[in-house]
């Protein structure tokens, strides 16, 4: 009888043994896939999301920097949005923004010309037209205060030759914002005919073949068929100008001398800049999250339009 219970606490002992090497087989099974993607967690709340949501706490406060913080709930937005130097910023950028669509344009009829058959040198030319987004911005900010020189400026002195008056670039508040608007395309133009150009190359030659067959012309391929195919390439490149033209800050900075003159080039991204050097970094923030939330809206736009644009 003894010999019995022992076996059967034994038993007993085993399938409890079992049943726990069990559950800890099946909890390291189950636990493995989340250890292989916890580093990009790790990463993402360390680099991310913990900086983000510190930011937004920051915008709710008035604080230089250093010492304690003082709560002031939504007065930093409340100063950013009644005050008239980011309104004049706000504008300021959304005049830049223009040059979007018109590098949006510039770029895909370069791309359809380089990519034709019978153009030559075409890697010599789109490495130049690359060049621009590889050049340091310090270094393209020296070379445009040269160009822009009112006295001894190369662009000037070209407009000597037609005999047409100077352009005080540097000096005039419309003609200011017009030598930043010619930067950002010659910033922004390579990177557009590289991604036009890489998009084109996948459209199939069957459809203009077809298209030669039923009597279109060059025009009309290209908007029935150039245009449409490539709608994801341009709202992906109109989306990225954006987000690149609402954070615009160095230009205005370096070439115009800290958004001279007049302030008539300061941008958001320059209004925010200027926020965090004079250590304002609660309305820095505040500034921050309004740019976003602008990014945001204007993105969504965006998106719905190419929706019904392709779907139309």
């Amino acid at each position: 009888m003894i010999e019995k219970q022992n076996s059967g606490v034994s038993a007993a002992l085993r399938a409890s043994r079992s049943s726990r090497q069990g559950v800890r087989a099946r909890f390291l099974r189950s636990s493995t896939p989340y250890l292989y993607i916890a580093p990009f967690f790790l990463v993402f709340f360390a680099f991310f999301a913990y900086p983000v949501a510190y930011s937004f706490y920051v915008s709710l406060h008035s604080w230089t920097g250093q010492g304690a913080m003082k709560w002031v709930g939504w007065d930093n937005y409340n100063f950013a949005l009644t005050d008239s130097f980011f309104t004049e910023a706000l504008q300021t950028t959304g005049l830049i923004w223009l040059s979007v669509p018109l590098t949006l344009v510039l770029s895909l009829v370069i791309a359809v010309i380089w990519n034709q058959a019978r153009f030559r040198g075409r890697s010599v030319v789109l490495v130049m037209y690359l060049l621009p987004t590889v050049i340091s911005i310090v270094a393209v900010a020296l070379v445009f205060r040269i160009l822009y020189d009112p006295t001894v400026g190369p662009i000037n002195t070209a407009l000597g030759w037609f005999h047409i008056p100077p352009v005080n670039w540097l000096g005039d508040e419309t003609s200011a914002r017009f030598g930043i608007f010619i930067v950002r395309i010659w910033e922004s133009i390579g990177l557009g005919v590289l991604f036009f150009a890489s998009s084109l190359q996948a459209i199939s030659q069957d459809y203009y073949d077809a298209a030669s067959m039923d009597g279109s012309g060059p025009i009309h391929q290209f908007r029935s068929i150039t245009v449409p195919l490539l709608a994801r390439t341009i709202l992906f490149m109109m989306i990225w100008n954006t987000l690149i033209a609402l954070s615009l800050f160095a230009e205005p900075q370096l070439i115009m001398s800290s958004g001279g003159p007049n302030n008539a080039t300061t941008t958001v991204g320059l209004y925010l800049f200027q926020k965090v050097q004079n250590l304002d970094l609660g309305t820095a923030s505040a500034v921050s999250f309004l740019m976003t939330t602008i990014m945001m809206v204007i993105s969504v736009l965006l998106f719905l339009a190419a929706r019904r644009w392709t779907n139309e």
